[in-house]
This record gives structure tokens, sequence and C-alpha cells, in this order.
């Protein structure tokens, strides 16, 4: 009877472990959510300091990552995709900064961009206009090519539309950026830049063309018939003769 009793005592109330149940539940689900939040305020949320226009959704990141051929150590090949998140990090990092959220170019480009480039950049006048509100990301992509994980090239394209203080802007942007990876991480050390107003493509006229080239087509018909009739006329005027 002791025994019996003693073992009794040492089992737990079958509600503890519901309640263990639930707790471990709860602190599953709000780490979820932590990690759902920390997922949206990526780059496709809005930035601190935004001009971008709330009322729409701007265009999602593009990417396309290669690398050039020639073989890599295992390090390299296992730093691979680190390598290519920083990228990645970098352009969203730069390009967000220039044309969402003037307030942190600076902060971008320090982080990002060498002393001498960066300097030479900004005199370009890159990224959208002065007094910029309401801007509208259409497009945004990047090209990058890695070369043995020391050296990259990125070809960045960005089309926004927008008001400034003289008025509506719509702006195509390409920017080529020569990358090199140092001990403090990746740095643009060169750049190529293309900023002009964006220009919508003029409507294909292939439609029209079927019927333009069947106007010709059945104009040469015509005549063709017409000097095969007029040749049989003259043969049958030689042989009455």
């Amino acid at each position: 009877m002791t025994t019996s009793t003693s073992q009794e005592s040492k089992r737990k109330p079958w509600w503890l472990l519901a309640v263990a149940i639930l707790a471990v539940g709860g602190l599953v689900a709000a780490a979820m959510a932590m990690t759902a939040d920390d997922g949206s305020s990526g780059a496709e949320g809005p930035l601190p300091g935004s001009i971008g226009d709330p009322e729409i959704r701007q265009a999602k990141w593009r990417f396309t990552i290669k690398r050039t051929s020639g073989k890599l150590s295992k390090n390299q090949r296992a730093s691979l995709p680190t390598q290519r998140k920083k990228l990645r990090t970098m352009a969203q990092d730069i390009f967000d900064a220039l044309f969402l959220s003037p307030e942190n170019q600076r902060r971008a480009l320090r982080a990002n961009v060498t002393p001498s480039a960066r300097k030479s950049y900004q005199r370009t006048g890159v990224g959208v206009p002065k007094g910029a509100d309401d801007v509208r990301i259409r497009r945004r992509s990047a090209w990058i090519v890695i070369d043995q994980n020391a050296r990259a090239t990125m070809n960045v394209n960005v089309v926004a539309f927008g008001q400034a203080d003289k008025g509506a802007f719509a702006t195509a942007h390409r920017s080529v950026l020569y990358v090199a990876r140092e001990k403090g991480g990746w740095k643009v050390f060169g750049y190529e830049v293309d900023q002009q107003p964006f220009k919508k493509k003029k409507a294909s006229t292939k439609d029209d063309e079927p019927n333009d080239k069947q106007g010709k087509s059945s104009e040469k018909t015509k005549k063709r018939k017409d000097k095969k009739k007029r040749s049989r006329d003259r043969n049958r005027g030689g042989d009455g003769s």
C-alpha cells in the first residue's frame, strides 16, 4: 500500500500536460508571427521616410544571378549562396534609397560604394528629381554576374513615375555597377549610368502591314493579268491577218 501511494503521488495531473502543450503552441505561434513581420518589412514594403505612393504596390525586385565559368574551391562554393544574398541586398539598399527614400541615400551609398566612386556617382544626379513624392516604381530588376566570388557586375534597371517640384516625371534608369569583395564586404568601385525620361514605346503597326502587303500584292496580280490579256489580244489579231 505504501509503494502504490508513492507512485500515485509522483504522477503529474493530466491538466498540467495540457497546459504545457498550450504554452508551447503559444510560443511557436508568437515566433511565427515575429518571422512574418520581419519578412513583410523587406524591400517590398515601405521604407523609413518613403516617398512612394501609398495607394499602390511597388513593382517587385527581379534578380538574375549568374557566375562566370571556372572552377571554385570548396570554400568558394560554400560561400556562393551567401555572396548572392549580399549582392541582392546591396542592389536593393542602393536603389530603393535612390528612388523611394532619399533621406537614406547618403547612408546607403556610404555603406556600399567606395568614397571616390560615391562622390562622382552622386554628381550624376541619379535617382528622383528634387521634391519628388508619390513615386511609383513600375520596374526594378538586376542582372548580376559573379566572378570567382571576388568581383561582380550589376546591371540594374529602374522605371519610376511620380510628382516633383517641376511637375510630373517619368524616369528610366540604368546603372552598371562594378563591385569588388574586400575585407569589409562588397563595395562598388566603378559604374556606368544612363538615366533619361521614360518614353512609352509606340504601338506596333504590324496589324496594318499585312493589309498593305495584300494591297500591293493584289495590284501586282492585277497588272500581270492585264498584261497577259493584252498579249492574248495581240496574238489573236496576228492570227486573223
